[in-house]
């Protein structure tokens, strides 16, 4: 039996434990080896592998501390997969169909290669843990020329600079009216006092599934073909469970109201259509950031 420490990083963490135990359950049903995963939160595994020390996942992960983890693809471009900050531009995915065939297809193929060029840790599969985003904020917002005026965190990245600041919102490092969020991630991100959610669907929140390379090159081939599965089928789960966790909240008022939101107001195709063309030059823009074609390639997915 071989023992895999699979630290986790994000919040809300129960998304993600959720997702570790399936791939518990799924590799062990198709692997003859036997794996045990020893799933940690951050601050257990700190606690109890780090002389209670923060620590960066990527680091230990690379380092080989922990052998697995999911990680935010924003922080995997920060760590050196630029490429996986192009996931993140507005109106990308058209639909959660046209997110799975890139995914599972040769654009995903080849963004997980450039990972591992670029960061040297084995990338697996793409999950959503939260799937497309909306806008939690203190005030009602049912339009876009609404968020103008608004303040959104200064310390957003660039793209997300670029994307608050075309529609005239701007930075502050008091309390925003504005955080970008998901529904599942709501309770965890979104601050007390932004009660409205803004159901504006502009970018996806992704995660991907890694491993360290040392371990991913220890593997027989044919436990490497079983991880590749066992995270494929895993990841058409996580995907599922996010979309089906976003749906309950948007549509029910009772968990809305545990969560503290007062009110979920529907961008409609039309209101969404022109937000969309107003940051079509942020996508623009961004897209000679990355490699050559990328965005075209994932726009072109059918």
């Amino acid at each position: 039996m071989k023992t895999i420490k699979w630290l986790l990083f994000h919040q809300p963490a129960e998304l993600f434990i959720r997702t570790a135990e399936h791939f518990a359950e799924e590799i062990n049903k198709i692997s003859k080896t036997g794996f045990k995963l020893e799933i940690l939160r951050l601050e257990d595994y700190i606690e109890k592998y780090n002389d209670g020390k923060a620590c960066d996942p990527i680091a230990e992960l690379k380092a080989g501390k922990v052998q697995m983890s999911q990680l935010y693809s924003g922080a995997l471009a920060g760590a050196g997969a630029s490429d996986f900050l192009a996931l993140s531009l507005p109106y990308l995915f058209k639909s959660h169909d046209h997110a799975t065939k890139v995914f599972e297809g040769e654009v995903g193929k080849n963004l997980l290669t450039h990972l591992d060029n670029n960061v040297q840790v084995k990338g697996l599969c793409f999950t959503y843990s939260g799937g497309y985003k909306m806008l939690a904020s203190d005030t009602p917002v049912q339009c876009m020329e609404q968020l103008k005026g608004l303040t959104y965190t200064k310390n957003e990245n660039a793209l997300w600079a670029d994307l608050f600041s075309t529609l005239g919102m701007t930075p502050t490092t008091d309390q925003p009216n504005i955080t970008q969020t998901t529904y599942p991630r709501y309770e965890c991100e979104a601050g007390a006092h932004q009660n409205y959610v803004a159901d504006t669907g502009h970018s996806m929140y992704l995660t991907t599934i890694i491993a360290n390379e040392a371990f991913w090159n220890d593997l027989s081939i044919e436990d490497q073909m079983a991880f590749r599965e066992a995270a494929k089928i895993c990841a058409r789960t996580e995907r599922k469970r996010a979309v089906a966790d976003a749906e309950e909240i948007k549509t029910d008022t009772a968990k809305q109201a545990e969560l503290g939101i007062d009110k979920v107001i529907n961008f409609d195709d039309a209101e969404r259509s022109k937000l969309e063309q107003a940051l079509e030059q942020v996508a623009n823009k961004w897209e000679k950031y990355f490699s050559a074609g990328l965005v075209d390639s994932i726009r072109k997915v059918q």
